[in-house]
């Protein structure tokens, strides 16, 4: 019989495999974004040093402070509200919960919005928030794919290919310095939150700058008239916003300051820029990202602006080494994992300092928690993301669409109204709800990287067992000892059974897609086209019935792929029809999907080989005969394929020797360095031999200790949860020589992916 997780949120769980990293990352975000959001509002600047409680005792740390002054927080977007506020902002060790009376009422509506609630913010906090707002809130209607995204109840539904802008000016549409097809959103609590400081958290875009100034400049009109609250017709308030902080994540560059000048809003007293270092934010105990950059894979491989990303890659990197120490070998596959190595290293060397030792060149080998490094370019392995996932995390992903640790999901599928004592819903409740899923739920955790076929028995069996607990829990011949023990178990049991009961409706939600024809019809899809088969009339089938665009393009760029690119006459055929049934528009996606190389024409009639089909072979890509519910190979993650990037970290392992071809078939090169001390520049190190592969790297670095050593995995591009659930079977198997984990600049599926390549 299954165990039932007697752990609940608020109890010491397992630690992920390098907690210190961890646990260092979130304290330090946590200490910056505190220290920001208790800046007096008369003040420009801030540094951590009045979170310092070393130097000055009496000054309040991150978990005492109490701000005074009222905070409105505006985000570029949902992924850096949730990577803010969720996962940055509270803390873990003590994470409060939504409470029933938390929520402050005003005319029958709360403050705060349901998704601010499913956070944990209360409208009673020791930061000043009494709210926050989204910028740029793409419709989840406009998912192609069919999944919502967090977001505020409030926004309304706006035309296909759409974004709602947030307007303080209240104004039903406005002529948006972004171009066409973009309606102004409201927000009546603007009149009523009373906030002094206004903070917008950005990217260094063009965009996200000039979105900020427009704000900025339409709140300036209207703190010169009485706003009066929509809620209450007897109270008339005045906005009194004094200061709005611009606030760039990971930091600014000469561009921004060039468009914040043209704006003229950066001379204006009542406005001050910051920026927070906080270019690594753990999602989960083993997952960290670099900020969710959502437009990596198209300026570095479309548009050509890859210094940026390369930049902010590789400080992350230094970040990750000025707290574990430098790691003593990197490996890189690809054009910009290179590229990262390179800049790494340059880094190091630039903060190196020859003196610091007395000018002695012999310096001592600097200890580090990390063994090894490999950096992947997301180019070595454009087709796991194509390919459906199926494990629950990877299908709810695909489903419902994870964001930031986050999914909405509709009420009536969690909470369904036969549930109800009545048979109806409650009246107020809401249309959706936000749910997270993370490692602080010791169930998700064990349930979410199972494959489709065993995560619906494996619930069945903790429901009988937490049945069988009650049991034993109401049994009448207990003692009075025994019934304290009982009650002190009752708040464990009804975590558990919220749990449970969540994850049982959203299973059944993903077992009803999976058992219907058009997802078994795309799976079998996909599996003909990795063992390289054409489909062509199917997708011409899809096409005349108007399949969804991006899924459409998904199994497109996935039939280029796998075959060496698709005959001219065919593309040009296949093109013409995408264009004149979904529209003009995706011409230029078309062409975004041509340069990334996702889509090849195969010009010669002779031009049929396909790297793929060499990295199938070499790589053993295809395992039919794996056990889905008792895998002994990571190609359970799809039913038999294997992620190429799994491939290359357990090749890796064993060394490329007999493996050359598959190596030559990767996009860009291969390499490995070791990083001496003191520092050398990237070409020094390219000529040293290494001469053994990263498995035994492993125990010649662990040496007589039980311990595995860990292993960071970094992937510039995007990263499936369909790898991140290979890795962790990797990880766990004893043969495999390391603990891992992963970095990311952003958790992608497929139909992400090809999204930010519009």
């Amino acid at each position: 019989m299954a165990s039932v997780p007697s752990t609940p949120h608020n109890q010491k769980r397992t630690e992920g495999p390098l907690a210190s990293l961890v646990s260092t990352l979130r304290a330090d975000n946590r200490d910056q974004l505190v220290a920001l959001l208790s800046l007096d509002p008369l003040s420009n600047n801030f540094t951590l040093d009045q979170l310092n409680t070393d130097d000055n005792p009496n000054s309040p740390d991150a978990k005492s402070i109490s701000v005074s002054h009222k905070n409105r927080l505006v985000f570029a977007n949902e992924n850096l509200r949730t990577l803010l506020v969720y996962h940055t902002l509270q803390d873990r060790s003590t994470m409060f919960k939504p409470k029933k009376n938390a929520r402050r009422k005003q005319g029958g509506r709360g403050i705060l919005s349901n998704v601010e609630e499913s956070m944990g913010l209360l409208t009673t906090n020791n930061f000043g928030i009494v709210g926050t707002r989204v910028m740029f809130q793409s419709d989840p209607d406009d998912d192609a794919e069919g999944g919502g995204r967090v977001g505020d109840d409030s926004v309304a539904n706006t035309p296909m290919g759409t974004e709602t802008i947030y307007n303080p000016q209240n104004h039903k549409t406005s002529t948006s310095v972004f171009g066409s097809g973009l309606a102004g959103m409201e927000d009546p609590r603007d009149n009523i939150d009373g906030a002094n400081v206004v903070l917008y958290f950005i990217h260094p875009t063009p965009q996200h700058i000039q979105a900020v100034s427009k704000i900025i400049r339409s709140s300036s009109s209207l703190s010169n008239s009485n706003n009066v609250n929509p809620f209450d017709n007897n109270v008339n308030i005045i906005n009194k916003v004094t200061k709005h902080r611009i606030v760039f994540l990971p930091r600014i560059n000469a561009l921004s300051k060039r468009i914040m000048a043209d704006e003229n809003i950066v001379k204006r007293k009542d406005v001050a820029v910051h920026t927070l270092d906080m270019n690594l934010i753990p999602l989960e105990d083993d997952v960290i990202t670099c900020l969710d950059m959502d437009a990596t894979m198209m300026d570095c491989h479309v548009n050509g602006l890859v210094s940026e990303h390369v930049t902010n890659v590789a400080m992350s990197l230094r970040k990750v080494q000025d707290i574990c120490g430098t790691i003593p070998r990197l490996q890189s596959f690809g054009t910009m994992g290179e590229m990262v190595m390179e800049r790494t290293m340059a880094l190091r060397l630039d903060e190196h300092d020859p003196y610091e030792n007395g000018g002695d060149n012999e310096e001592e080998e600097e200890y580090s928690e990390i063994a090894a490094a490999i950096i992947l370019d997301r180019k070595i392995d454009l087709i796991t993301p194509l390919i459906t996932p199926l494990t629950y995390e990877g299908l709810l992903d695909d489903v419902l669409k994870i964001e930031s640790g986050f999914i909405k999901v509709e009420a009536d599928v969690i909470s369904p109204p036969e549930d109800e004592d009545d048979g109806k819903a409650p009246p107020d409740r809401p249309k959706y709800m936000h749910l997270p899923l993370n490692d602080l739920d010791t169930l998700y955790t064990e349930v979410r990287d199972q494959h489709v076929e065993k995560f619906g028995s494996f619930l069945q069996d903790q429901a009988k067992a937490l049945k069988e607990s009650h049991a034993n829990f109401s049994d009448k011949n207990k003692d009075l000892t025994e019934i304290h023990q009982f009650v002190k178990q009752i708040p464990i049991f009804t975590q558990n059974l919220k749990s449970l009961t969540n994850h049982i409706h959203l299973a059944e939600l993903v077992k009803r897609t999976t058992e219907q024809s058009e997802f078994r019809q795309r799976w079998q899809t996909e599996r003909s086209m990795v063992e390289s088969e054409t489909c062509y009339d199917v997708i011409e089938d899809l096409i005349a019935s108007q399949y969804p665009v991006f899924r459409l393009l998904r199994l497109l760029c996935l039939q280029s792929l796998t075959s060496g690119g698709i005959k001219t006459s065919r593309y040009d055929a296949l093109k013409r029809e995408v264009v004149q049934t979904y529209g003009y528009e995706y011409m230029f996606t078309l062409q975004n999907l041509e340069k990334m190389g996702l889509l090849r024409k195969r010009e010669s009639m002779w031009d049929v080989t396909s790297p793929f089909a060499t990295l199938r072979k070499q790589l053993s890509l295809i395992q039919a005969d794996v056990d889905p519910s008792n895998p002994d190979d990571v190609s359970y993650v799809s039913s038999g394929y294997a992620p190429i990037t799994a491939r290359i970290i357990q090749t890796s392992m064993k060394g490329w020797t007999g493996k050359e071809e598959a190596l030559r078939e990767l996009p860009g090169r291969g390499i490995e360095v070791l990083q001496r001390s003191p520092p050398e520049d990237f070409a020094t190190a390219l000529k040293a031999k290494i001469g053994i592969p990263l498995g035994q790297w492993a125990k010649q670095t662990s040496g007589d200790s039980d311990d595995k050593p860990v292993l960071l995995i970094y992937f510039v591009g995007g990263l499936t949860y369909a790898e991140i659930a290979s890795i962790r079977y990797m990880s766990k198997q004893r043969s495999f020589p390391y603990n891992i984990i992963c970095c990311t600049t952003k958790i992608i599926n497929g139909g992400s992916f090809l999204q930010s390549l519009q």
